[in-house]
């Protein structure tokens, strides 16, 4: 779970920045948002520091297409954030929610967060478009991964409930399903009729995790995990059911077309025995697969920023900080890794409108 910075050029870029910077000033002046700006000054570990505006609520999304991230600067570590998606590295509206994972469809959104309670440890908050909870959920484990399908009906939420880590050889996941117009939980992918190969898979070690939604909100991709292999499975959130489909997947992200996944690919544990994964992404229909030009260790589930380039979380290079950055890199193989967002994790694309 991990994030860096990337400022992307493109066609008309100012006058949407100025409009952006003139919607979040309105939102002040109404009392309605939280600005950060950058400081001058950096903190001692190189991260940048924030400055921000009086304490108010913040009234409602952008008009334009922006990024939800889980803000990690030291001023309100952990609050969800707002940063236009044609300048990431610029202003952040705050919002009022502190989540660990964030994720958000048309209109619903869900903010998973560990809430310190040892009877119900995982609070799931279900939040509309102006960021208000409609609904709260108390979950058992330790938060993990949580998507929303493009239409904002159903969420999914995947938790550990034993062990804390994808690299643990004795983690246990549990993996919801939720109606989010009811703040519902309608679902348990343990549940589900899975198969592989015609054989239902009902082996005790199995485990899911990493849900990513189709278009129709009802077709899924998630992670099958058991007997010391991951598999990707396609699944059909209103018959309960899901099959594999392909070997060696972990934490899908389905493209925007519908046509490929991006995935994290287990690695050779080191002389240590820690596992690492590289990025990868897979052609649904011709099974072509290709690793990414990031090398380094990605312990994330990486969104699509267009279909074109994915973007993913993984430590600041600074020692001893808990923080991310989110970074980018084209979905072909080609170019290298690029900063979009620092101190920043569990990013979001959000459609204009």
């Amino acid at each position: 779970m991990t994030s860096r910075r990337e400022r992307r050029t493109r066609s008309g870029r100012r006058p949407r920045v100025l409009a952006f910077v003139a919607l979040v000033t309105a939102c002040v002046v109404a009392g309605g948002v939280y600005l950060v700006t950058s400081d001058p000054n950096p903190d001692e570990h190189g991260l940048a520091g924030v400055v921000l505006a009086p304490r108010r609520q913040l009234g409602a999304l952008a008009a334009d297409a922006h990024v939800l991230v889980r803000n990690q600067s030291r001023a309100d570590y952990g609050r969800v954030a707002v940063v236009a998606d044609d300048d990431p590295g610029g202003p952040r509206a705050l919002t009022p929610l502190r989540c660990t994972r964030v994720a958000y469809g048309r209109g619903a959104g869900m903010c998973l967060y560990d809430q310190g309670d040892v009877v119900h440890p995982v609070g799931l908050d279900v939040f509309d478009a102006r960021f208000r909870v409609r609904h709260h959920l108390d979950l058992p484990g330790i938060a993990s991964r949580a998507r929303v399908a493009p239409d904002g009906r159903h969420g999914a939420a995947t938790v550990f409930v034993s062990g804390d880590s994808y690299a643990s050889a004795s983690f246990s996941t549990r993996t919801y399903f939720f109606d989010l117009a009811r703040g519902r939980r309608t679902a348990d992918l343990e549940k589900f009729r899975v198969t592989r190969s015609g054989a239902v898979v009902d082996a005790s070690d199995r485990n899911y995790w990493g849900v990513t939604f189709a278009a129709d909100s009802n077709t899924f991709y998630a992670t099958l995990g058991t007997g010391g292999r991951t598999f990707l499975i396609r699944g059909n959130l209103g018959a309960r059911t899901a099959k594999t489909i392909h070997p060696d997947v972990e934490c899908p992200s389905l493209s925007p077309d519908g046509t490929r996944v991006a995935y994290k690919l287990r690695r050779t544990g080191d002389a240590l025995g820690s596992a690492s994964w590289r990025l990868h992404v897979l052609d649904l229909r011709s099974g072509r697969d290709v690793a990414l030009a990031e090398r380094r260790n990605v312990d994330d589930q990486v969104i699509w920023v267009d279909n074109a380039t994915v973007g993913y979380a993984i430590p600041h290079p600074a020692v001893n900080v808990d923080a991310d950055d989110i970074l980018t890199v084209p979905a072909d193989g080609s170019g290298r890794p690029s900063v979009m967002i620092e101190a920043a994790a569990s990013p979001v694309m959000v459609p204009a409108g």
